[in-house]
């Protein structure tokens, strides 16, 4: 006498596979935490605290979520981590929490850049013609941070010329090509010997650019960064 008929037989293996399907990823999701460990990095004197994984052993290799949070406990930057590379969309924000653009790692492409009140979106571009002020979607910008946060969390005011009560805004212009390469350096707009030093130091710690994109595609041009000194 058969007790099942062969479509219950076929059931009773199918849940038996699922079942062991799930233990087993349970098991591997188990693993997986168990060989990352958490790191939190305190900066007290800008006010910043990076959280990010790594694997073990080891723990040099970031793997999974990363934030680097401010001193209001707000995120500035947020994304994640596949064996030392990121990965996916990242998200940028200003200190106040504004998200300021999305960045695909995985495709090396804009996802969203958001233009900040008062910005220009006319560039000098180079085109097949030459040379000529155009406008853009979005500016050339540091792949891994936002410029003003870099610029103010980096700069700093010479004491001499502080001293001297010397102040303004420096103008740097940054040549960049339409791979992110920066061509050059110039000072667009000058105020003394010390702050122009200090301004170039400080916009020259940026060595990883994105392009501008111009009319959809990346364009090599010549972007003014302004660099304001105040007691």
């Amino acid at each position: 006498m058969q007790l099942f008929s062969k479509k219950d037989r076929f059931q009773f293996a199918s849940t038996r596979i699922l079942i062991l399907s799930i233990f087993l990823f349970s098991i591997a999701v188990s693993y997986g935490q168990d060989n990352l460990k958490k790191v939190t990095v305190n900066d007290r004197k800008n006010h910043l605290t990076e959280s990010y994984t790594v694997k073990k052993p080891g723990n040099v290799i970031k793997q999974g979520t990363y934030e680097l949070i401010g001193g209001k406990k707000n995120v500035l930057i947020a994304g994640n981590y596949a064996n030392n590379n990121r990965t996916g969309v990242w998200k940028f924000y200003s200190e106040t929490g504004d998200l300021l653009r999305q960045f695909n790692f995985d495709r090396d492409s804009l996802v969203e850049y958001k233009w900040k009140t008062g910005d220009s979106t006319i560039l000098r571009v180079k085109t097949a013609e030459g040379w000529m002020k155009k406008g853009v979607s979005s500016p050339p910008f540091p792949l891994y941070g936002d410029l003003n946060f870099i610029i103010s969390h980096n700069l700093q005011y010479p004491v001499e010329a502080k001293k001297a009560h010397k102040e303004g805004v420096v103008v740097v212009s940054v040549h960049i090509d339409r791979t992110g390469v920066i061509m050059g350096y110039r000072l667009n707009s000058k105020v003394s010997e010390l702050l122009n030093e200090e301004a170039l130091r400080v916009v020259k710690l940026i060595d990883v650019w994105y392009p501008a994109i111009c009319e959809g595609k990346k364009t090599e041009c010549e972007y003014l960064i302004p660099v304001e000194f105040k007691p």
